[in-house]
């Protein structure tokens, strides 16, 4: 199975609302609120500034543009329809955010128009990421900022014990929904080549917790997905995921993954 993100808009309805909730309950988690907040703050934009999200999906991280890093507007551009009806219906009050369905790599915005470009846990999903970077430095304006958070999803794991099969749950669930798990190992060349100069880059550990409810949703589809491939009988998923469960509510679950951040700007 190829990353399904990687061509959203093509999935079916069902896989869209699916990873829409996946999407929005990792956005609402104070631990990935925290995360926003780190690589966000004090990027330092002008007056009136405009900030557009390339794969803004639900909308939550579009809106920090304007809470957080302080912008005056925000439109989120995203493939999904299911996404941006699910953003702008959660965001119908909130008149200085837009959300439009486009693609990254050919926005259609003017060029050198937008005063901050975010990319949040997109480029993993997208095959050619230098073609949606190459957009950003075209729309951006002159000391324009481009702020790029990913997961280094090598690292992400929920195994407690050598043989946890919990943990493979959580690789085959990456492995089938992550285009490249390594994208911000290798960001740095890609925006050098683009003509950015490269800001701060920071690490950002993510631990799943309280009742991990974005981490469950990785650990269902895990399972979910070894079920239709014929690797688990739908008995043995069914039993991983309330063993999941089971640890969540004994205190003993874990589930961790590594974000990594890099701010970069025009030159």
């Amino acid at each position: 199975m190829s990353d399904p993100y990687s061509n959203l808009a093509a999935e079916d309805r069902a896989l869209q609302m699916r990873i829409a909730d996946a999407m929005q309950a990792r956005c609402l988690e104070p631990a990935q609120i925290a995360i926003r907040r780190e690589y966000l703050n004090g990027l330092d934009l002008p007056e009136g500034a405009l900030a557009v999200e390339f794969g803004s999906g639900t909308g939550h991280v579009t809106h920090d543009l304007i809470t957080v890093a302080g912008a005056a507007r925000a439109n989120g551009i995203e493939p999904s329809p299911v996404m941006v009806d699910r953003a702008k219906e959660s965001f119908a009050d909130e008149p200085a955010l837009s959300f439009e369905i486009g693609d990254a790599k050919n926005t259609g915005l003017n060029g050198e128009s937008v005063d901050l470009v975010l990319m949040h846990t997109l480029l993993c999903h997208v095959p050619g990421p230098e073609d949606v970077v190459r957009e950003a430095f075209r729309v951006l304006k002159p000391g324009g900022v481009l702020a790029i958070c990913d997961g280094d999803y090598d690292t992400a794991t929920a195994q407690t014990a050598d043989f946890d099969p919990l943990d493979q749950l959580v690789r085959f669930m990456i492995n089938q929904n992550v285009t490249n798990l390594w994208i911000m190992r290798q960001i740095a060349g890609m925006l050098s080549e683009a003509g950015f100069a490269l800001g701060r880059r920071r690490g950002h550990g993510y631990v799943a917790e309280g009742e991990a409810t974005y981490f469950l949703t990785v650990i269902d589809r895990g399972a979910d997905r070894m079920a239709e491939t014929g690797l688990l009988f739908p008995e043995t998923a069914d039993a991983l995921t309330a063993e999941a469960r089971r640890r969540v509510e004994a205190k003993r679950f874990f589930g961790y993954m590594s974000y990594v951040s890099l701010i970069a700007r025009k030159l």
